[in-house]
């Protein structure tokens, strides 16, 4: 009886996932939007739409962001804190639906851009890059479910 070799020399490695945290800058949270602010939105919406990550997932988060937007930062900063746990339960939630490199790397961003948030307009410019990967994510295909 032979045995059967597996071809690997035409599989493709699977790629390395890049460091979206790393390439994120705390300046556009605690200054300002600049044009390179709206580049990494374009590239990781784009990265986000294709590893997995769907529009219910970014738009839970989201969602929670907008509602304590309208109830103001300052009266709502222990639900803004509590967002990171949740992060945390969605993303074990879904490890069992197989590409989860997109909900990954929205956490590793969310922890840096989170980090960042100290008061309103830090706020304000976390809802603006937020609005700006969704839109993104969207335009390039994200998936609903």
């Amino acid at each position: 009886m032979q045995h059967q070799r597996r071809d690997f020399k035409n599989q493709r490695p699977r790629p390395e996932r890049p460091d979206w945290a790393a390439k994120f800058n705390p300046d556009w949270i605690t200054q300002e939007i600049d044009k390179n602010t709206v580049e990494f939105s374009k590239d990781f919406g784009k990265y986000l739409a294709r590893n997995g990550l769907t529009t219910s997932q970014i738009r839970n988060v989201y969602g929670e962001l907008k509602r304590i937007q309208m109830k103001g930062f300052d009266s709502e900063k222990s639900s803004f804190l509590l967002l990171l746990p949740k992060m945390a339960y969605t993303l074990k939630r879904n490890e069992s639906r197989g590409n989860k490199d997109g909900l990954e790397a929205l956490r590793d961003v969310f922890e840096k851009i989170h980090a960042s948030v100290k008061d309103e307009k830090n706020y304000q410019n976390m809802m603006d890059l937020m609005e700006a990967i969704l839109a993104y994510h969207k335009a390039f295909g994200g998936k609903e479910n």
